[in-house]
Order: C-alpha cells, then structure tokens, then sequence
C-alpha cells in the first residue's frame, strides 16, 4: 500500500499537480473571457449586418404609394406605420415570430430561433413613422460559437497534456540531484557504510543538504566506528577475567563445601556463562560489523556434528518433556558440508536452544537433514502457543520475541551474519503453531574430516 502511494506523495508528483492545477485555472478563465469578447464581437457583427439591412429595405419602401421589398430567402420582415397612437401593420413574413416583444426600446432581439433588428425612420411625407424589423435564424451563430467553445477545449486538454509532460521532465530535471543524493543515501544504508555522498555542484539549497548530509554521515561513521572499537575492546578485556572466574568456580565447586554453599556456586556459575555468551556475542557482532571475522572452513559431516549437539543438549530436552525426532536423509551418501566448525556449532546451538526454549512442554521437535541439488537443509521445528513473531523483526539484532526469556536478542542476528559469510542462509518461518528454522549450506564434495567440537 504504501509502495503504490508513495509516488502520489513525490515532490514531482507534487510540483506537476501545483503546475497544472494553476495553468489549468489560468487557462480557463483566459478561455472564459476569450469566448465572451468573441461572443460579444459575434453577436455586434451580426447586429450590425441586420440592422444594415433593415436599413437598406426601410429605404425602399414606400407608404403613399404603398411600396413593401420582399426579404431574401431565409430573412423574415415586418413593417408597421405607427402615427401617435394609431399603428398598423404592413406587411408580415409567414415564418415572423409571433411574439411581438421585440417592439420595446431594444434595436435587437433573439426570439425562438431568430435574430430580430428594429430600424425606425420618418414617413416619406413627414406625418408618422416606418419601423422595420428584419430578422434571420440564428442557428448558424450558435453552430460558430459552439464551435469555438470545443476549440477551446481541445486546445485546453491539449495544453494540459503538454504542459503536465513538460512540468514533468522539468521537475525530474530539478530534482535530478536529489534522487542523485536519495540512490547514495540508499546505496550507503544497504551497505551498512558511511561513505559520503556526491554533492553536486549547483550552488543551491540541494548542494547545501548534499554536504549537510555528509556531515551528518561523518558523525555517524565516527560514532559507529568508536561502537565498534569499544564492543570489541570491552569484549577482549571481559573474557579473561570471566573465564578466570569460571575456572575458579569450577574448581570451588570439588571443594569439601556444603549443599548451601554449592548452590551458590551453582547460580554465580550460570550467570558468568551468561555474561560470557554475552561479551562473545558482542564481539562477533563487532567482527561482523567490522568485516574482521575471520573463519577456518573445513570439511564437517554435518549428522555427525547434528547427533553430537544433541546428545550434548538432551538433558535440556528432557527438563523441557519435549520429544525429539531426527530425520536423516538416507537417499544421500554424504552429508558433508565445508564450514567454519566453531561458527556452524555456535549457530546449531544457538537454534537448538530457541527451540527448547520457546516451545510448547510436552510436545515434539522435528528436526531433519536432507540432500537438495547441490546444498544441505538442517531443519528444525517446534510447536509454540505463543504469538508467532515477525520473521523480519528476527534478523535484526538486540530484538527479543518474548522479553522474559534469557537472551540478548544477538543469536539469531549473528546465525544470519555468520551463515552468509559461509555462503549459506538462514530462515525463520512461523504459521499454524509451528515455529520454523532452516538452514542451508552448499555440499562438500571432498572426504569430511572428523571434526566435532569438544565438551
């Protein structure tokens, strides 16, 4: 929806719409006036040309001897002799208008279909009066200004037609530089860079916000890189003395101590491993965001690395009562992929334990591992009751589906990251329940190592 709208709300939709809007508003009152001036001139002309002509047969009559010339044809004629109060009528064309209005001050009057002209002259012995009305259809003037008005329109949607096609190009023209700007700013957010965009040299308020914007991208680019610089430095420095307190607890933990104190040791325990998921998720994602994660690729049995994860996971499948069913594909020979061991283990972890956590107790996780073509599908399902998320929203980091549970919102972020860089892919499907996660990874065509993480 808001793909279709988004051209109406263009500046160059905007600019057309101002433009023709006021070329239409200014053409047609021109059009307007133009029509009532050649109206006026018309109907005047027309005037004249009867009133002439009533003129010319008022000369050629005569009372003593009554003398009365005949109107050509399609004219129609009307002669009175009005003396005071006393008037007659002298002659009548058979198709003259009956009404008889037109005998008031008016020199010109259109009755029914005619045009009528009233001319006025002195008998010829000076007693009296002569008044003439000459008259003719006046359907061919309104044929010529109708005519006209359909001119004026097709010249009107005509101008409208060129006037929008050149509003156009020259908005497009205008704005040439701004969608210029637009395309890099685009260009840089795809590529997650501050690259500065080219400004052009317009000497204008778009040269203005072209280097406004490269500022603004310049503090962007500082701030990220110090983001980087400290995840990664915090990360480095956090690891040692995490994993010397690990150690110590650990080993505090063999001690001669009793249930209370072991279960102190047993929560600090948990905690440190959670900070320390936490400081190498942060790292990787200041690698990934870097571009200086480095990865070891080898040849992996992947169904040996599958069966190996699960066992290890099995005791949290069981606190869970879910049931597990693993599908291998038995039609293939191998399923031998070339990637980095520790990555790929840390993403099946990672969906193992999405999985066994956010899944309904009680139920059955599917998990399966086919040949398809040329790649391998690790697949893994679980059935949830809760609202299924956005799989967009998932890709992206610090999002959490459900708050309450443990979790940074970084392990599916980095699986996504960590897949592509070993030219694979990583989907998230929710629909009916069911909650789906699938990976994808080109086959090994060489002999698999026996590589498999250890305890």
């Amino acid at each position: 929806m808001m793909t279709a709208l988004r051209p109406a709300r263009s500046i160059r939709f905007k600019i057309g719409l101002v433009f023709g809007a006021t070329f239409f508003l200014g053409f047609t009152g021109a059009a307007g006036y133009l029509f009532s001036r050649v109206r006026t001139v018309l109907i005047d002309q027309d005037n004249r040309t009867l009133t002439d002509r009533a003129s010319r047969l008022s000369e050629r009559t005569s009372v003593y001897p009554l003398v009365i010339p005949l109107p050509d044809r399609g004219e129609v004629m009307a002669l009175w002799f009005a003396s005071g109060t006393f008037r007659k009528r002298l002659y009548k064309s058979p198709h003259f208008p009956a009404d008889s209005s037109y005998l008031t001050a008016k020199s010109a009057v259109e009755i029914d279909t005619f045009r009528l002209t009233k001319f006025v002259r002195a008998a010829d012995d000076g007693y009296g009066k002569l008044i003439t009305v000459v008259g003719h259809s006046s359907r061919p003037l309104h044929r010529e200004l109708r005519s006209i008005v359909v001119l004026l329109l097709l010249t009107l949607l005509g101008s409208i037609v060129v006037s929008g096609l050149s509003a156009w190009w020259l908005s497009g023209w205008l704005l040439r530089p701004l969608q210029s700007i637009i395309t890099s700013a685009q260009s840089v957010s795809r590529a997650e860079q501050t690259t500065p965009i080219p400004i052009p040299d317009s000497g204008d308020e778009l040269q203005e916000l072209a280097e406004t914007i490269n500022q603004m991208l310049a503090r962007i680019g500082q701030a990220v890189e110090t983001q980087h610089t400290f995840f990664a430095a915090a990360s480095h420095e956090l690891r040692t003395p995490l994993s010397i307190l690990r150690t110590e607890i650990e080993v505090a933990q063999h001690e001669a101590i009793n249930d209370r104190e072991r279960g102190f040791l047993h929560s600090q325990l948990n905690e440190l491993r959670r900070l320390s998921r936490l400081v190498d998720d942060l790292l990787a994602m200041s690698q990934l965001r870097a571009g200086t994660l480095q990865l070891r690729t080898e040849p992996i049995d992947l169904d040996d690395l599958t069966l190996h994860l699960v066992e290890r996971y099995q005791r949290a499948i069981n606190e869970r009562e879910l049931y597990l069913s693993i599908s291998l594909d038995e039609t293939a020979d191998q399923l031998a992929v070339r990637a980095d061991l520790d990555k790929l283990t840390n993403v099946l972890l990672n969906l193992l334990d999405n999985a066994v956590k956010y899944a309904t107790p009680a139920t059955q996780l599917d998990l399966a591992l086919n040949r398809e073509n040329t790649q391998i599908t690790w697949s893994l399902t679980n059935q949830t009751t809760a609202p299924l998320p956005d799989p967009d929203r998932l890709s992206r980091e610090f999002y959490q589906a459900d708050p309450q549970h443990d979790g940074y919102g970084l392990g599916l972020w980095i699986s996504h990251q960590v897949m592509r860089l070993m030219g694979g892919t990583l989907q998230v499907s929710g629909t009916g329940g069911k909650f789906r996660t699938e990976l994808r990874l080109p086959i090994n065509e060489g002999s698999p190592s026996d590589g498999l993480p250890s305890n």
